[in-house]
């Protein structure tokens, strides 16, 4: 695990600091409780120059407690913590404290300097996939260090999007094993093709259920085509024994098609962002399983087909 994972089952209250829970609120209706400064990510100032060399004005104390309080509260949420590192670094927040900014972070967290400046690298990538409903690990995005040197950000968020979408539960092991199966990248990699060719690690053809294949009325084609895993290669005519199975299959291809159509009459951006705005622990997995369940009608009408003439 990384330095901001958390174990969610085994965590409990604690008293403030990097490694503390948030402080108990009232529950009584009649009070309303405003988030506390640091625990929001658009509460974190965005990196701006120093206002100056000399005491830190009321503004940049504001946003200097802001910033402590993103990482002392927020310890799961790496990128908020890393936002708030390179705010107080870029800004120079730290500098009536100590003015040697790794050595101020390490007595103030004990937090070295390679994991700062870790965190501070990874906060974009991390911002991008919580907007996508994802809740990464600063040790999932670690595992994808190299291939973000390799090729961009986009890129990245793309990789791990698509394994979130194949995967029931996403770990470290299955980034890096991911990562390392895609190999050398280039700088100018499409990040739909990375996309694709992550599917297809994931989700092979030849690994996909016998019963889905076989079953419910749908030939054994394994003997077929001696060359092909699909039959392909020798292909022959269909008789009169193939042609009730046949229309019975057009009519699910049909029937499929036209619950296709309704259901994207349905849904469109502005409803999926409501959705996640509203309610993004209910939101999240719904899009997943949405997204899972055409990737498999995608691979199920992914054949080869005759050529018009």
């Amino acid at each position: 695990m990384g330095l901001f994972d958390i174990d969610t089952e085994s965590q409990q209250p604690q008293a403030g600091g990097l490694f503390g829970g948030l402080p108990a609120t009232a529950t009584t209706a009649s009070v309303v409780v405003k988030p506390l400064p640091g625990t929001s990510l658009a509460l974190i100032p965005a990196p701006y120059q120093p206002h100056g060399e000399d005491a830190l004005s009321d503004q940049e104390r504001q946003d200097l407690e802001a910033c402590k309080a993103g990482v002392d509260n927020l310890r799961n949420a790496f990128w908020i913590a890393g936002k708030s590192f390179e705010t107080m670094s870029t800004a120079q927040l730290h500098r009536e404290e100590n003015p040697n900014f790794a050595e101020w972070v390490w007595i103030n967290w004990e937090i070295s300097e390679s994991q700062l400046y870790r965190l501070m690298d990874e906060w974009r990538v991390g911002e991008a996939l919580a907007n996508l409903g994802h809740k990464p690990l600063e040790s999932h995005v670690r595992e994808m260090t190299e291939l973000r040197r390799q090729t961009s950000d986009k890129v990245a968020i793309t990789v791990y999007d698509t394994i979130a979408r194949c995967v029931p539960r996403i770990t470290g092991a299955v980034v890096k094993e991911v990562v390392d199966n895609l190999g050398f990248l280039s700088k100018d990699a499409d990040a739909a093709e990375i996309g694709r060719r992550v599917r297809g690690l994931l989700n092979p053809p030849e690994q996909q259920d016998d019963d889905t294949e076989k079953g419910d009325d749908v030939p054994d084609i394994s003997s077929l085509g001696k060359d092909s895993p699909n039959g392909e290669s020798e292909r022959k005519p269909s008789n009169s024994k193939a042609d009730p199975l046949a229309t019975k299959d057009i009519e699910r291809l049909q029937n499929a098609l036209v619950a296709l159509q309704e259901a994207a009459k349905k849904v469109n951006k502005a409803a999926v962002r409501r959705a996640v705005e509203a309610q993004p622990d209910v939101a999240a997995p719904l899009i997943q399983e949405i997204g899972s369940t055409l990737q498999q009608i995608d691979r199920a009408v992914a054949v080869r087909l005759p050529k018009q003439e």
